[in-house]
């Protein structure tokens, strides 16, 4: 019998207008599955639009039709709204005006949008879920970039395949795409290898902040506002700066704190080795992710928020170790 994913035949039925958004401070697995999905519905004939709440971070621009992505709010109601890559809607961070709205995901947990929601916790990315959702519908509409877009997100998802996410069948997606003509060395590149000065300046500073803690089992890095502002960087220029820290022999969990605008948030990145479970730590500060690459947002002062952040780590760390 022919498997059918809701997900598909809800989307084959729409007639009316769709949009597509993804979270606030966007990755590479929520913008690659937002325009790979994007570039499919188009090809049947939908109509469809994409939006963000923020804007598209340097390291993405390569990749096609990403001037077609709009800024929430977007004043208008649409037939169907869906989410990518997101816990549930409230993770645009933004109003998202629909009718009906749908979840395509790959979190733990979260709010499940409609009976026609696609998640699966297990997927190595997001992409991943949406290849599976473009391979049913209709193979041969997966070209050279809209593959380009799914590999994308597999590659940063997965930490260039370093993360405990990547399994057999993110291998065998990512041969799968290769077969569609992309180039893995230059998608790579056009991510990793193309760092404006400012954000050499701005690693220096964060880099500067470096602290061990609970015997060198954690490690934390802090992006204040000032520096920010004075290396003439963008907040979105800090992504991957925590593997550094992650990166130190004997770290288990690594963290960065990065402030916001209104000097009083603090956008939190966790990023474990596998042994600690970071995604229930930031469950617990009200934020979410997977085993490995977890975030949430804390309001206080630097030290109230980041001993609070140790405290949860800590306390993770035990619960593990009377596991053991």
């Amino acid at each position: 019998m022919e498997t059918v994913i809701p997900a598909v035949e809800r989307l084959k039925r729409e007639e009316g207008e769709i949009l597509l958004v993804t979270h606030h401070n966007p990755d590479g697995d929520g913008i690659g599955s937002m325009i790979a999905l994007y570039r499919f519905l188009k090809k049947k004939g939908k109509n469809v639009r994409m939006a963000m709440k923020d804007d598209v971070p340097h390291v993405y621009d390569f990749l096609p039709d990403i001037e077609k992505i709009e800024k929430l709010p977007v004043n208008h109601i649409f037939s169907l709204a869906v989410i990518l890559d997101a816990a549930g809607m409230y993770r645009a961070d933004a109003p998202v005006n629909a009718k009906e709205y749908m979840r395509i995901d790959h979190h733990i947990g979260g709010i499940f949008e409609s009976i026609n929601d696609y998640v699966d916790p297990y997927a190595a990315s997001t992409t991943v879920v949406v290849g599976r959702l473009l391979k049913h519908w209709d193979e041969s509409c997966i070209d050279k970039e809209i593959a380009t877009c799914l590999y994308t997100g597999l590659l940063t998802d997965t930490g260039s395949f370093r993360h405990n996410n990547v399994n057999e069948e993110a291998f065998e997606f990512a041969r799968y795409l290769i077969s569609k003509g992309i180039d893995p060395s230059k998608i790579a590149s056009l991510i990793f290898e193309r760092n404006k000065p400012s954000v050499i300046h701005l690693l220096n500073r964060v880099l500067s902040t470096l602290e061990m803690h609970a015997d060198g089992k954690i490690a934390s890095l802090i992006v204040k506002r000032d520096f920010i502002e004075e290396t003439g960087s963008l907040e979105e220029d800090t992504e991957g700066f925590v593997n550094f820290a992650r990166s130190i022999e004997g770290v288990e969990v690594a963290f960065i704190m990065i402030q916001k605008e209104d000097r009083e948030t603090w956008r939190v990145s966790l990023r474990g080795k596998g042994r600690v479970n970071v995604q229930k730590i930031a469950k617990r500060l009200g934020g979410g992710g997977h085993r490995d690459a977890a975030g949430c947002r804390l309001k206080g002062s630097l030290e109230e928020v980041k001993n609070k952040i140790i405290s949860e780590i800590q306390r993770e760390m035990y619960q593990e170790q009377v596991l053991v």
